[in-house]
């Protein structure tokens, strides 16, 4: 991973949490995923690793988790002390083949060039066990083109967007094979008032199945084959 993207991270890791995630738009984002991730990461699956796990918002899901931000990775130790956490880059996975149930990692493909998103999948699909399952997410294409870019972040951050048939492909080249694509932020709900934006939860998630690509993320579950 960029240089540039970890030293980014450390230094975001003390406030990080709070500063995306405290406010009413951050905790309606993080309980769309969690719902999502509760489906998807059954009882059975034992052995479960979370890659780009920042400060560990997500990683109760997980028996180990990783980032390549060390700093972000001291934060979660702290916040999750019966999970395993290791400083590692997802492109380079410290980990044995075939040794989890169901690799996860939200927030990291948007943020990679192509080669960099196709050896992250690589190494999610090398460490996961066959009927194993990848969860992931990326900015859709459809989406983005939308509206422009915001100026003056990070030329890196969320600079890769994907359509569903991108998605799909770029996971199949790794033997993920979809079993569920479905968006998520289809409603402009940071431009509704905080109070309402839990009544539309159900509204947002019934639209964001149906019409996956005009969401702002697109969502994957995917099996290895």
């Amino acid at each position: 991973m960029k240089r540039e993207i970890i030293e980014y991270y450390d230094r975001l890791a003390p406030t990080y949490d709070q500063d995306r995630f405290g406010n009413s738009y951050g905790r309606f984002v993080d309980a769309q995923e969690r719902r999502l991730l509760g489906k998807w990461l059954s009882a059975e699956r034992r052995d479960v690793l979370e890659i780009a796990c920042g400060t560990g918002r997500l990683s109760n899901f997980a028996q180990v988790a990783c980032d390549a931000s060390q700093e972000s990775v001291k934060l979660a130790q702290a916040r999750h002390p019966s999970v395993r956490f290791v400083a590692a880059d997802a492109m380079r996975l410290p980990f044995r083949t075939q040794s989890f149930d169901a690799v996860y990692g939200f927030h990291l493909l948007m943020h990679l060039d192509r080669d960099s998103v196709r050896a992250t999948l690589g190494e999610a699909s090398r460490v996961l066990r066959p009927g194993g399952i990848f969860a992931g997410d990326v900015l859709s294409a459809a989406r983005r083109r939308l509206g422009a870019r915001p100026q003056g972040e990070c030329s890196w951050h969320g600079n890769t967007a994907l359509d569903s048939d991108e998605f799909r492909t770029l996971c199949a080249e790794h033997r993920l094979l979809p079993v569920q694509l479905r968006g998520l932020l289809l409603l402009p709900i940071q431009r509704v008032p905080a109070r309402l934006r839990p009544l539309l939860a159900p509204v947002d998630r019934w639209l964001s199945a149906r019409l996956p690509s005009w969401s702002s993320y697109l969502i994957g579950c995917f099996v290895k084959r």
